[in-house]
Order: C-alpha cells, then sequence, then structure tokens
C-alpha cells in the first residue's frame, strides 16, 4: 500500500505542474497514468485532427500531447508536443517515427509551433511525404514554450532529450491506438531544430537504449555560434540580415535563462537589455517589427570577447564532434547568413575525423532551405538499416 501511495504522489504531483498548459485537455486513458512518472511519460492527450490548422497532407489522426522531459535545470517537466500519425504502413515492422524538431519561432508560451502546423499547408510539401511513406511525425515544443519555466534556446543537451522523450511518448500513443510500429527513429529539423536533432542523435544510445536512432536528417545547423559572437562589439557594423537582432536577442535571452553566470545584462546598454527582456514573450514575427532598424552594434556596451560570455555561451551552445553511433546527413546553403557554411564543414570534418558517418551536401542557398531538402531526407532516411 506505501508504494501504491508514493506512486499516486507523484502522479499528482506531475499532473498539478501541467496545469500552466492553458488549453490543453487531459484525455489520456488511466491505464497510462498508472505507469512510474519518467521521462517520456504521456500526461495528457488529446485528437486535435479536426482542427483546421493542425493536419498535414498525410496525416490521418493528429493527437497533441503533454509529456514529461527535462527542463534546463535537469528536472522533469511538462513540455507540448504533437503527433501526426498515417495509415497504418505496409512495411513488415510497421510504423516508422521522425523525431521532428522545429526551426525558431520564439521562446515565449504564446510562440508555439507544432499544434498548426497544418495552417495554410505551410508544412504539407515538407512533411506531408514522410507521413504518406508511412512515418510518425512526433514533433516538440521545446521545454518551456507553452510550459514551465524559460525556454533556454539552444540549450543543445536538453532540446536533444525534449526530442527523444517525444518519440517516447508518440510510441505509447500510438501503441493505445493498436497500429504496428518499429522502434527505429530518425531525427530531424533545420536550423535550431538541425541543433536539436544532432543532439538527440548524440544522445540518443545513453538516454534512450530502448528506442534506436538510425540517423540524424539535419539543415542549417548553427553548430558553434560562440565562433561568431566572440567578434560583437560596441559600434559593430550592421549585418545585412533580416531579423539578425531578433535571432542575438533569442540566443542572449536563452543564455541569460540558463547561465546567470554569464552576467549577459552586463555586456548590454539599456536598449539592449530591453530588447533581452522583449526576447523573452515576443514570437519571431513580432520581435522582428519590435526590433526593426535596430543594429547589434547599439545593444552592445563592452566586447563579447571579454569576461564570461563566450565560455558561457559555448558551453550551452556548442554541438560535440565525438560520439555519433548513427549516420548523419546535413543540407547546407553555401550562402547562410545565419549558420555559416566554413563553421559547419569545419564540424563535419572534425566529427568524422571521430568516425562519424557524414553525408555533406552543400548547395547554393541562404539558410531556410526549400521542401526539396525533406524530399532529400526521406530518400536519405529510407536508405538507412532499419530495425527488423
Amino acid at each position: 500500500m506505501k508504494g501504491e501511495k508514493t506512486i499516486r504522489s507523484r502522479i499528482a504531483i506531475a499532473l498539478a505542474a501541467a496545469v500552466p498548459l492553458v488549453g490543453l485537455a487531459i484525455a489520456t486513458p488511466a491505464s497510462a497514468l498508472a505507469a512510474p512518472q519518467q521521462a517520456g511519460t504521456v500526461l495528457s492527450s488529446k485528437d486535435i485532427t479536426g482542427n483546421v490548422d493542425a493536419k498535414i497532407a498525410g496525416a490521418q489522426t493528429v493527437i497533441s500531447m503533454t509529456y514529461l522531459s527535462p527542463g534546463s535545470d535537469g528536472k522533469l517537466v511538462p513540455v507540448r508536443g504533437t503527433v501526426m500519425i498515417p495509415k497504418q504502413s505496409t512495411r513488415p515492422n510497421g510504423l516508422r517515427y521522425v523525431g521532428y524538431a522545429h526551426g525558431t519561432a520564439g521562446l515565449g508560451d504564446g510562440c508555439t509551433v507544432t499544434d498548426r502546423m497544418g495552417h495554410g499547408g505551410r508544412y504539407d510539401d515538407w512533411l506531408g511525404p514522410w507521413l504518406k511513406d508511412g512515418y510518425v511525425i512526433t514533433a516538440t515544443e521545446y521545454a518551456g514554450i507553452g510550459g514551465p519555466g524559460q525556454h533556454a534556446y539552444l540549450d543543445g543537451p536538453t532540446a536533444g532529450k525534449n526530442v527523444l522523450d517525444s518519440v517516447r511518448a508518440a510510441r505509447t500513443i500510438v501503441a493505445q491506438r493498436n497500429l504496428k510500429s518499429s522502434n527505429g527513429f530518425i531525427a530531424s529539423g533545420g536550423s535550431q531544430g538541425g541543433h536539436a536533432s544532432l543532439w538527440a542523435s548524440n544522445e540518443a544510445q545513453a538516454y534512450a537504449p530502448e528506442i534506436q536512432n538510425v540517423g540524424a536528417a539535419v539543415s542549417s545547423p548553427p553548430v558553434d555560434i560562440a565562433d561568431y559572437f566572440k567578434l560583437i562589439r560596441p559600434g559593430v557594423p550592421p549585418v545585412a540580415v533580416p531579423d539578425y537582432v531578433t535571432y542575438f536577442s533569442y540566443v542572449l535571452a536563452g543564455l541569460k535563462s540558463v547561465r546567470p553566470d554569464a552576467q549577459v545584462d552586463s555586456y548590454l546598454t539599456p536598449l539592449g537589455r530591453k530588447v533581452i527582456a522583449d526576447a523573452k514573450t515576443l514570437c519571431y514575427p513580432n520581435q522582428g517589427r519590435a526590433t526593426k532598424g535596430m543594429t547589434v552594434g547599439q545593444l552592445v556596451s563592452r566586447p563579447f570577447d571579454q569576461g564570461p560570455l563566450i565560455p558561457a555561451l559555448r558551453a550551452v551552445t556548442r554541438v560535440p564532434v565525438a560520439g555519433y553511433r548513427a549516420p548523419i546527413l546535413i543540407q547546407q546553403g553555401n550562402l547562410d547568413p545565419v549558420a555559416f557554411a566554413p563553421l559547419t564543414k569545419n564540424f563535419v570534418d572534425a566529427a568524422r575525423k571521430d568516425g562519424a558517418t557524414i553525408d555533406f551536401r552543400q548547395s547554393n542557398a541562404g539558410h531556410g532551405l526549400g521542401p526539396w531538402s525533406e524530399t532529400a531526407a526521406l530518400k536519405w532516411s529510407n536508405q538507412q538499416r532499419w530495425p527488423r
């Protein structure tokens, strides 16, 4: 009896933590709630197939979910996500999984992406082919977006675990529908999502050994932003990149939330401190409008390469070059003004020296690659070795 009371107590605590997730109905069967509360546990789920903005072409069922995964402090918190389920696959091992990590949308609770990926058919050409080919897409919102705590932008170890736990949670949801599925998955995403997907692939074997990482298919990953942030100083010339100040503000807001010892405010002008404060709540379009006409040089009061900021930034946002056990596809635009191609090439060279198998494809494109990159990623994924 004592053990049962302990489990019920843990469940109550976990569900109480999920209360701030406004608008998510708790509809998970009681049998799921009887399981120990651990990373990947589904706290709530709701069928949103009928929502106009929820369904991507090829999805038969769309489930909004809340599951447990670490925040930046390592403690389990409720994290939001969406699972898109196609018709049952004709493959002998059943449905496959894509742990999808979305790109930059903002840090605030209103900046969710995965519950409206069907809006205007935006993702139909990108992710629709995956669904039509028998892949379940499980998309995380990352810890702190639409849930407790602040989202630590580009905190790789945390985001990687959020992706892995979304796959765990999706497998529970698919199993509840009596659909046969593989325990293999691909981690996939671009930009911020590419960064998270590399981390997910790197952490998979140690963190989630019960699921098999077949590979990572990423595009435009910011692999070492500290290398060019260290060049920032007062009066630095403007960068001819739309919304660059927005990107800058998200990086520093994320760093400030997870590493107070970086002393972010001490590097900023009063205007800079306001911009970083706004970045915690304003989603990408609104932050872009709020910072229009500003330059990074206006926001900075001292060189970034002095003091604790760059070492802290590198520790949080770096991508490991060692420890990859599954193959990786990296698609990179040579004209990318955010995730610079030379830095990506340096990462690829270093990871290959450590034994990583990387298919590195470069094109004369910018940061946002087109749907053709997802077509290539799907083809590449189907060529990998999936568990039988």
